[in-house]
């Protein structure tokens, strides 16, 4: 993937994301701190009941997706095909792991049990993580110059992803509803900021035309 000249993307999109995002897990933490609300466990047996044996199967073999094993490779593959990535890694590598260490830390504070055994459970770890890598590579993916076709193809295969492994994690019963949807804004979040903080902070020279004008 290179860079497209003339593109850039609109940084206060991203920055209204990431201010979004921060919103929707500071407010379901509050309602996590409370307990289990009452339409979680609607869907939760929802979920179970509809569940058998092929699926519960598939989502184990989805569950990788969301952990460091499934996700450093896609972070070696994005670093190879785009160069706008490899210009700025440390900050792509700062937004994968500073969202799952926060949701860690979040999990201890507001100390919600999972749907079974005794670990805490908000927000999802997997859904952080792999929410933080599908805001990445759509913003990166944006940043190139494939065309529109491909692009849109990507976007709307990271964002499949990202909904399967959330949705493993309920097959599962590794999670409660909202522990899934926190995790998934913690995790676009912090690849939102980062993609706000990219696009105000360009490194590409400007066009000709601009240059020109200038003197």
């Amino acid at each position: 993937m290179t860079p497209e000249a003339g593109r850039r993307p609109n940084a206060h999109a991203w920055g209204l994301i990431a201010m979004v995002g921060t919103g929707i897990v500071a407010i379901a933490a509050i309602l996590a701190a409370t307990g289990v609300l009452p339409g979680e466990t609607v869907v939760r047996a929802i979920v179970r009941s509809a569940s058998d044996a092929d699926m519960r199967w598939l989502a184990r073999r989805i569950r990788p997706l969301g952990t460091w094993w499934g996700i450093l490779p896609g972070v070696v593959l994005l670093l190879a095909v785009s160069r706008h990535a490899r210009r700025r890694w440390w900050l792509w590598g700062l937004a994968l792991v500073v969202a799952p260490l926060i949701g860690e830390a979040l999990q201890e504070l507001v100390g919600r049990l999972r749907p079974r055994g005794l670990a805490f459970g908000f927000p999802s770890g997997h859904a952080t993580a792999v929410a933080a890598f599908a805001v990445a590579t759509i913003y990166l993916t944006g940043r190139s110059g494939l065309p529109r076709a491909v692009r849109l193809l990507i976007t709307l295969v990271a964002t499949a992803a990202a909904l399967a492994v959330g949705l493993s994690r309920m097959v599962l019963d590794a999670h409660w509803p909202l522990d899934v949807v926190a995790g998934f804004a913690l995790g676009a979040t912090g690849s939102a900021a980062a993609a706000w903080w990219d696009a105000s902070h360009p490194v590409d020279p400007p066009p000709a035309s601009t240059r020109e004008r200038r003197r």
